[in-house]
């Protein structure tokens, strides 16, 4: 009774909220115990922060703080147990001693760390595929909402865009080490094993995160079979260690800003440019200089603004992060929960995302030889936008003198502003997920023998809901009488309401057979697997017009407005999987694996793949000549090759299913009898009952090295993969005449490879000082080695033997300085030429030589792909003291962007704006001028060419942080354990050669939600 008041007592005293808070609650009894003190180093002297270091057999514990200090209560027959990831365990009992300092021995280049790999785990030294990491720790120093925004310079083999910053939408395009198909060109996303959405793994919270690793080659990637074609990402998350309970709680505070603000001209500048490109076009001016003093005075808003419409734009917004977790447990049962919320708002006062996140995961040993896993987590998501999708398109579409905001009265004019008002409408998203996961782990008699089952539910709802009634009218200026027009707006404007509801399920079974012996100098291991996977999902939506009241409820729009639509499917997978690892003597490894995998997207008889793979490595610095080889520590070589599988079926990047059965549509109407309407359905593509999935042949060899005490690190691989049986069709070669529509076929061939390489330097100057630096760098290239092309007499815009998403057009050299170079010049096209004007190579003809004449037969494969063919890293840190300073530079090259529309040309179809750059145009008095002769519609200079091809290269500061580690040992209380305040940014700068708009955004015209920089101050704490 007496130690239960004691234990009362301590709750009271260090929270029992937080006990309460986490369902969990771990009490020790009080017994005869000393303080235990000491400091834990590495064998350079160097300390080591968060050391575990637990009295053996119970949940008394503690972690060693920034300096390497620890202190805990134990007896003299206790054993304390000091652990850390990357060094060796050691045990040592307590006897007499009441000063222990303990030396933790440093796994040769981290070689015993273990790897999470496909079903399973491995030692790094005994991986012979191409596996990355990225430390949790590195994702977490960047203060982006979106996990996928965080990865890309970080490791090699990650190619990344992120194309938009609108907050809940701002999720980046990743692929590994390229794209290699027309098709679905995305990695599988794996996650406590499980495969899941590529939402859920960009909405966890850093905090949750234990490891990530990048599962590149065939040999890495093969136990996944038909998916794993792209590569994968496999993230586990935090699970409780034996202790007592550590609890960590952080928070952020960011301001987010425009990482670009494009370059308008204000109305003044942009009348005088029209009026040149009118006299250009050989048409009278239209602004007279009345209307040039006009905007130059600014005396006249009504008839004469000059508006930079992106004014209307929030210059700063609000990103708010907080997370609570706790981990701890006993040896019997273990425990990690954590919580997070995230508010972020954007560039308008409607746009925001708020998100929590829960997770709890449980490890109990039931007996000695069984172990339960309980996990389970959450999500609940909230996005709210403006009404208009397209509203910066509109903004930066608009010319600066097509209205004011607001008019002289007060009102909205009707230009692109008004489209920012929230009150007339908005669009939600609402996402709400589970996800379950049980395992039971079961050690069998046969030593190195265990069974594993895992049964995971994920359950997800999606709804959205766009409303649009119009509560602020906008005006309009009758400059006959400078009167005001108000525009309808209530019950008297256009109303809309959308709304659907999305219901997904996924359940997975697996069975795992797993087995581990060491046998002499042989290491043995082996696992047997079964998985099943399925889904189901139902869609129901409905849509209204003409709403006479601001009620946004279905009910209350037009009746005989109503649509309806709706439907449900389901799929399933089933898989078995082998692996067989072999090392000897720690220094030859052989590694076979096979996955057969069967899909419901095709027809019976056609369901089940084989997809093996085997891979080696030769730990060549365990030979006994190398031995006495001081500057070196490991090397290690290594090679893989297999066939892995993708049946995630895209063409015209539409998902394609069941496409072995005839398709029907719904499709217009027809009359029958009495005059009844009734649906029409109509005969879709025809079927193809021999549709497979698409196959990738991956090849890989590569090395690991260390040298000079580990202090210098460089990875490097060479990969090759040649994926054929892409999904295409035989339109473009079979005449039009041809009667329905074919069916899709494995028919393209791509080929796609490359090298990555990576170095790595840390070194510890003195106790005080040490510094880390790393570089990685990947480069692929991919080339179509086949796809179906029509018969064309100009072989040079053929795309079989080009990058995919490489565009045509005509290779620019420059611009015409004189009519006599004009005249002198092959036509082109017919066009009305004159000095200013771009000049384009005649190149082909008909005969396929050069023929005089610029027309179809010179448009040729320009490039400007989708995704760079380079991407790269650079990381450092520098540790003083307490102080902490890390950075990280990331850039991509070999990627061009074709500029278009109002982006290159000013005035575009009349009504676009001009941009400062546009002022550097040819003239008589400025020949070496960047860009052609201004014109109002100037279609000879509007051809697709290399002149309107921008290098989209840049390289960015990624992250930068400034962190100090708070000595919290004086504060001489028990309560704090460690403490950090940190001052973060992300996407700090960015050097390019494209100016107006983010080098990343989705296309040459800047429609796109701008990219976020963003400026965060942070506190994390352990108790």
């Amino acid at each position: 009774m007496k130690k239960l008041l004691q234990c009362f007592s301590v709750f009271k005293k260090k929270g029992l909220f937080l006990m309460i808070f986490f369902g969990l609650g771990i009490c020790s009894a009080f017994g005869q115990n000393e303080t235990i003190s000491g400091i834990v180093t590495d064998k350079e002297g160097q300390p080591i922060p968060g050391v575990s270091v637990i009295v053996k057999g119970t949940t008394t514990g503690a972690a060693t703080d920034f300096d390497g200090n620890y202190s805990v209560k134990a007896s003299q027959s206790n054993v304390l147990v000091f652990s850390y990831v990357g060094y060796t365990t050691q045990e040592i009992t307590v006897g007499d001693q009441k000063i222990i300092d303990v030396i933790l021995e440093e796994d040769v280049a981290k070689l015993n760390e273990v790897v999470v790999i496909g079903y399973g785990s491995q030692k790094r030294s005994d991986i012979s595929g191409s596996v990355s990491q990225i430390g949790q720790e590195e994702i977490a120093k960047n203060p982006t909402a979106n996990i996928s925004n965080s990865l890309v310079g970080q490791t090699t083999g990650i190619i990344a865009r992120q194309t938009t910053g609108e907050p809940g939408r701002d999720d980046s395009d990743i692929f590994i080490r390229g794209i290699g198909t027309m098709g679905n060109a995305s990695p599988i996303y794996v996650i406590d094993g499980i495969v899941r959405s590529a939402r859920d793994f960009s909405q966890l919270n850093s905090s949750e995160i234990a490891s990530f690793s990048i599962l590149k080659d065939a040999a890495s990637a093969a136990v996944f079979g038909v998916r794993g074609g792209n590569g994968v990402i496999l993230v586990t998350t935090k699970r409780g260690k034996e202790g007592k309970m550590q609890i960590s709680f952080s928070s952020n505070l960011g301001i987010q800003e425009r990482t670009r603000d494009p370059e308008f001209l204000g109305s003044y500048e942009y009348a005088k440019l029209y009026n040149e490109a009118r006299v250009n076009n050989g048409d009278p001016v239209v602004y007279t200089d009345d209307d040039l003093q006009k905007f130059q005075n600014g005396n006249s808003p009504d008839t004469h603004p000059s508006v930079n419409w992106m004014s209307v734009l929030n210059r700063t917004s609000p990103i708010r992060t907080s997370s609570l977790s706790a981990s701890g447990g006993s040896d019997k049962i273990r425990y990690a929960t954590s919580i997070s919320l995230l508010d972020q708002e954007g560039l308008l006062d409607t746009d925001n995302f708020r998100r929590f996140n829960f997770r709890s995961n449980i490890d109990a040993d039931v007996t000695n030889t069984t172990r339960l896993s309980f996990d389970v987590s959450g999500r609940d998501e909230k996005i709210n936008s403006i009404a208009g999708e397209e509203v910066f398109r509109w903004l930066v579409s608009a010319k600066p003198d097509l209205a004011p905001i607001k008019y002289s009265n007060g009102g909205y004019s009707s230009g692109p502003a008004y489209l920012t008002l929230p009150e007339n409408g908005y669009r939600r998203r609402k996402n709400q997920v589970f996800q379950g996961r049980i395992q039971i782990e079961q050690q069998l008699p046969i030593d190195g023998l265990s069974v594993k089952g895992i049964i995971s539910y994920d359950k997800t709802f999606t709804d959205n809901k766009n409303w649009s009634f119009i509560k602020t009218p906008y005006y309009t200026l009758n400059e006959t009488d400078n009167t005001f027009e108000e525009s309808l707006f209530g019950a008297d404007a256009a109303s809309s309401l959308y709304q659907d509801h999305n219901d997904y399920q996924s359940i997975t079974y697996e069975a795992h057979l797993n087995y581990k012996k060491i046998i002499g100098k042989n290491d043995f291991t082996g696992l047997v697997l079964y998985t099943q996977t399925e889904e189901k999902w139902d869609f129901l939506s409905a849509r209204r017009q003409e709403f006479k009241l601001a009620v946004d409820e279905m009910g209350f729009g037009d009746a005989s407005t109503r649509e309806n639509n709706g439907y449900s499917g389901s799929s399933g997978r089933q898989g078995i999987v082998s692996r067989v690892n072999w090392t000897y003597n720690e220094k030859y490894i052989l590694e076979g694996s096979f996955r057969a995998d069967a899909s419901e997207q095709f027809a019976p008889g056609n369901r089940w793949g084989f997809f093996p793979s085997g891979s080696f490595a030769y730990l060549i610095s365990k030979e006994d000549f190398l031995q006495n080889a001081t500057y070196l520590n490991f090397l290690k070589l290594r090679g893989s090759y297999g066939v892995l599988g993708n049946d995630r079926l895209r063409i015209n990047n539409q998902d394609q299913r069941f496409l072995y059965l005839q398709s029907f549509n719904a499709s217009g109407n027809a009359v029958f009898g009495d005059g009844n309407v009734q649906q029409a359905i109509v005969e879709g593509r025809l079927p193809n009952p021999d549709v497979t999935w698409e196959t990738v042949k991956k090849l890989n060899v590569g090395f690991d090295a260390r040298f000079w005490d580990n202090k210098l690190s460089v990875i490097f691989d060479y990969f090759s993969d040649k994926r054929s049986d892409i999904l295409w069709q035989r339109n473009l070669s079979v005449p039009s005449l041809f009667g329905a529509s074919l069916p899709i076929e494995n028919l393209a061939k791509v080929n796609n490879k490359g090298f990555e390489i990576e170095l790595g330097h840390k070194n510890y100057i003195n106790n005080n000082l040490s510094y880390s630096i790393n570089g990685n760098f990947t480069y692929t290239k991919n080339k179509i080695v086949y796809q179906d092309e029509a018969e064309s007499d100009n072989l040079l815009i053929r795309r079989t033997g080009n990058p995919i998403g490489s565009q045509q057009g005509l290779i620019a050299t420059g611009l015409f300085q004189s009519q006599d170079e004009i005249d002198n010049a092959p036509p082109q096209y017919n066009d009305v030429l004159a000095p200013g004007d771009i000049r384009y190579a005649d190149i082909n003809g008909p005969d396929g030589v050069p023929d005089g004449v610029v027309d179809r037969f010179d448009e040729t494969m320009i490039g400007g792909a989708f995704a760079p063919e380079i991407i790269y890293g650079f990381n450092g840190s520098l540790q003083y003291k307490n102080l902490e300073f890390s950075f990280l530079f990331q850039g991509a090259g070999r990627i061009k962007q074709s500029y278009g529309g109002e982006a290159a040309l000013p005035f575009f179809l009349g009504t676009g704006p001009a941009y400062k750059h546009n002022l550097d145009r040819w003239t008589p008095d400025n020949p070496n001028a960047s860009e052609a002769r201004v014109l109002i519609d100037g279609s000879q200079n509007r051809r697709g060419s290399t002149y309107w091809l921008r290098d989209a290269s840049y390289l960015r500061l990624k992250n930068v942080e400034i962190a100090y580690n708070v000595p919290v040992k004086l504060l001489k209380q028990n309560l704090i354990q460690s403490a950090r305040i940190y001052v973060n940014a992300n996407n700090v700068f960015t050097i390019s050669k494209i100016k107006d708009f983010d080098p990343e955004n989705s296309q040459g015209r800047g429609w796109g939600y701008p990219q976020l920089r963003i400026w965060n101050v942070g506190l994390n704490v352990n108790f």
